[in-house]
């Protein structure tokens, strides 16, 4: 299987080939310089799973004999007034069918929010960085490497993404029943 990834970034491509040798066995993973022409720092859900979306399709279309274009893409949004960072793995086969992914999500440091909101920086690695006295932090664990001593990285958030853009995949039979996509979202649930 040939992984086209739509990142130049270590820590992404690393998750992403490990969540794919452990689905699929030895894929030849491809990396690909791919943009978004999305902010620097995506904010909010729908510009962080664009973001993935057009790093997969790029890749895709890049390298060739690709059989799955995957983007990475970490980005931050809004709960109440906290701000969690996520990561958004999507995928783009070959045959057209598309899936995304989450990671699990952190709450962002209040200081380093406040410092994007007021536009002392333009992605959260500047921040980090400065704050830190790290160089290029997210090629090299991420923030939350260092928020949680070493425990979880940013590989391993990329990894877990990846697993769950992996599911439709790995399940294709449930995942292309015919399921009308709409009959969900559409649905109103009762609060309780």
């Amino acid at each position: 299987m040939r992984v086209c990834v739509g990142t130049r970034n270590p820590s992404k491509i690393a998750g992403v080939g490990r969540a794919f040798r452990e689905v699929f066995g030895e894929p030849d993973i491809v990396s690909v310089e791919a943009s978004t022409r999305i902010p620097p720092q995506p904010i909010g859900m729908s510009v962080i799973v664009e973001g993935a979306r057009r790093r997969a399709l790029e890749a895709l279309g890049r390298a060739p004999g690709c059989d799955v274009g995957v983007g990475v893409e970490a980005g931050l949004y809004l709960l109440g007034d906290r701000v969690f960072d996520v990561q958004v793995v999507y995928l783009v086969a070959a045959d057209g069918s598309e899936s995304l992914g989450l990671s699990p999500s952190f709450m962002v440091p209040e200081p380093f929010a406040r410092a994007l909101a007021l536009g002392e920086a333009r992605e959260l690695e500047e921040v980090v960085d400065r704050h830190f006295g790290t160089s290029d932090v997210g090629s090299k664990g991420g923030l939350i490497k260092l928020l949680t001593r070493s425990l979880v990285t940013r590989e391993d958030l990329t990894y877990y993404a990846t697993l769950m853009a992996l599911v439709p995949l790995m399940n294709r039979e449930l995942y292309s029943a015919g399921a009308d996509r709409s009959s969900l979202a559409s649905r109103k649930y009762p609060l309780q």
